[in-house]
Formats: structure tokens, C-alpha cells, sequence
């Protein structure tokens, strides 16, 4: 089963539910990293935070970015997983990417289903 790591702003909640739906009808295993939710308490734990983050990209097939909204996080989970070789599937919401979201992505979505329609085909690029 494919592993797909949700990647996205911390309080976009709508996505990571509609994303974790789709990608389990499609078949795949959605990594959600905000099961582990920091979000009230961050300050002094940023390590875990962020290890715990590269862990979970590190184990998955692919990484779905939502790039609806500017999120540092997000860009940098992406560029993380680019550099790894790991495939990113982006989903805009009808925003026009950044130069630096196109150029780190396999596949760029405007909307949602074909976001995880392109994720579900995918997998690690060998």
C-alpha cells in the first residue's frame, strides 16, 4: 500500500479530512502528521517537531502538498521530500504556484481529487 505524507498548514483541517477520505477509497495510507499536534505548544519543540516530521516523509512513497495558501512548513516538507527523490503532488485550489512549488513538484493540481487521482498512480521514483 502506498504512503502518501499530508502536507499542508497546520489549521487547514478541511484538507488533511477530504485528503485522509480520498486517498483511503484510492488505496493508499495517509501519514498525517498533525496526529502528532504541537500546535499549542511548539516553543522548545522544535526538534521533535521537525525530526518527527522528516521521519514520517522519509517512510512514505510520495508527499501531498496543499499550496492553497503560503506556509513555510509546507515549502519546506516539499522541498525536503524533492531532495529525497520523494515525488510531490500539489494541490493549489486555483492559487498560481511559486516558481520554487513548480519546479520541486511531480504534478500540480488545481483541485483536490486530481491532486489525489495523481498521487494514488504514482509512486516512489526509482
Amino acid at each position: 500500500m502506498q504512503r502518501v505524507y499530508l502536507a499542508g498548514p497546520p489549521f487547514a483541517e478541511e484538507y488533511r479530512r477530504r485528503a485522509n477520505e480520498l486517498l483511503r477509497a484510492a488505496g493508499c495510507e495517509p501519514v498525517d502528521p498533525m496526529r502528532r499536534d504541537f500546535r499549542s505548544a511548539t516553543e522548545g519543540r522544535e526538534a521533535e517537531i521537525v525530526e518527527g516530521d522528516l521521519m514520517d516523509i522519509d517512510s512514505c512513497d510520495l508527499v501531498l502538498a496543499d499550496f492553497t495558501r503560503p506556509d513555510e512548513g509546507t515549502a519546506m516538507e516539499a522541498w525536503y521530500a524533492h531532495s529525497r527523490g520523494i515525488p510531490v503532488v500539489v494541490y493549489t485550489g486555483g492559487q498560481p504556484p511559486h516558481p520554487w512549488t513548480v519546479y520541486a513538484s511531480a504534478a500540480l493540481h488545481v483541485d483536490l481529487e486530481g491532486a489525489v487521482g495523481a498521487a494514488a498512480s504514482r509512486g516512489r521514483e526509482s
